[in-house]
């Protein structure tokens, strides 16, 4: 009975989060089509599994929804991961090719069953066998990718790092419960070599419901995940002033100075270092200070009621760029955020590089080529 009540809990809450990602499904770019049919097939199997004492008649609709999810499951999920690095402009027909061979061994699954059992069991025992070959190939396949165009993602940017953060550990955390998953299954064809019938001896799928509550739980703990970029966007700026946020900028240990003056600065300031760069990074990320066109040191300077010394004192041994530098860094961070806002549905790139403080559109397209490493018209296609 246990075993029910986890199968119809983790059915009906993926159908909830199905049905929240079908509402905001146009607007997320975290999901895409062969997610959702994830979701929704898997929670549709625990929901059968769940009311099978209820309705004894669903026994054939439980097989077959079995049998569905693990020949889908590994092509839905490499697809979901290519797709959510790549993000293609349109559908790609080639990629139903991925479904060619699961969609002809459900079709002999469910249409075959009038053969010999002998002939019967022999197919489905090498249909197995290639599910497995297939789904390692996927796994491996689908690590190479997140790897190579997620993992290993760095930038100072404090929006494409965030998002990078968040999209390591969402695929992350969804690459490991698969693997878990299909280990499970793996585990479970072993102990049935001998009866070959599989898909009616299903152990441990309470293993596999609880492994998919964590997951729904999981997206529903993280609004984003489901709702998409513009809540997103409110927890970037939810910033917490405890933490140093832009970590690849910034030198915090004791500086070795041979200047005098600097060395008595040094008395002063290094006690408070981290304030100093905490309420820098504040005024950055949380007013448009540095978005107005001659915002200099001496501007800085007055915004912090700091006497300009330490502030050049702080660029100078606590950086590791320059303060240029440092502002570009926020004002194409607050572009990408005005990009993504549709800011350009109906404004010019000029009128975005003005609204951002650059004094002419191609100081604004060099200083954003230089940090994000493509143009703004190449952003704005991806």
């Amino acid at each position: 009975m246990l075993e029910k009540n986890i199968y119809l809990f983790s059915g009906l809450l993926g159908l909830i989060v199905f049905l929240l990602m079908v509402f905001r499904f146009k607007r997320n770019h975290n999901i895409n089509a062969y997610f959702l049919i994830l979701v929704l097939l898997t929670s549709s199997r625990f929901i059968v599994h769940g009311t099978i004492t209820v309705f004894p008649n669903l026994q054939n609709l439980q097989n077959q929804f079995d049998v569905a999810v693990n020949v889908y499951a590994w092509p839905l999920v490499y697809l979901y991961f290519n797709n959510l690095v790549n993000n293609p402009p349109c559908f790609i027909k080639r990629n139903l090719l991925h479904f060619v061979f699961p969609t002809l061994f459900l079709y002999f699954i469910w249409f075959n069953s009038h053969l010999t059992k002998q002939i019967f069991d022999k197919v489905v025992f090498i249909g197995i066998v290639f599910i497995i070959i297939t789904s390692i190939l996927y796994a491996l396949a689908s690590y190479k990718l997140l790897k190579n165009k997620v993992w290993s993602r760095k930038n100072d940017l404090l929006h494409v790092d965030q998002k990078n953060k968040l999209f390591k550990q969402w695929t992350l955390f969804l690459y490991v419960l698969f693997l878990l998953m299909f280990l499970r299954f793996f585990f479970n064809f072993t102990l049935n070599l001998l009866g070959i019938d599989y898909f009616n001896k299903n152990q441990f799928l309470w293993f596999s419901a609880l492994i998919c509550i964590g997951l729904y739980l999981k997206m529903l703990q993280s609004p984003e995940l489901i709702y998409g970029y513009h809540v997103f966007q409110k927890k970037i700026k939810e910033f917490k002033k405890n933490t140093i946020i832009y970590k690849n900028i910034w030198i915090t240990k004791n500086p070795i100075i041979s200047n005098i003056q600097d060395s008595i600065l040094k008395e002063k300031m290094e006690i408070n270092i981290e304030n100093y760069i905490m309420t820098i990074e504040n005024l950055a990320v949380n007013s448009n200070a540095f978005f107005t066109e001659k915002f200099n040191t001496t501007n800085l300077a007055n915004e912090l009621n700091i006497p300009k010394s330490h502030v050049l004192y702080l660029f100078k041994y606590h950086s590791k760029i320059k303060f240029s530098e440092f502002k570009k860094i926020i004002r194409i961070q607050k572009t990408i955020q005005l990009i993504q806002e549709g800011y350009l549905k109906k404004n010019t790139m000029e009128s975005l590089s003005s609204e951002v403080g650059f004094t002419s559109y191609s100081s604004f397209f060099k200083s954003f080529l230089s940090i994000t490493g493509v143009s703004p018209q190449e952003y704005l296609k991806k």
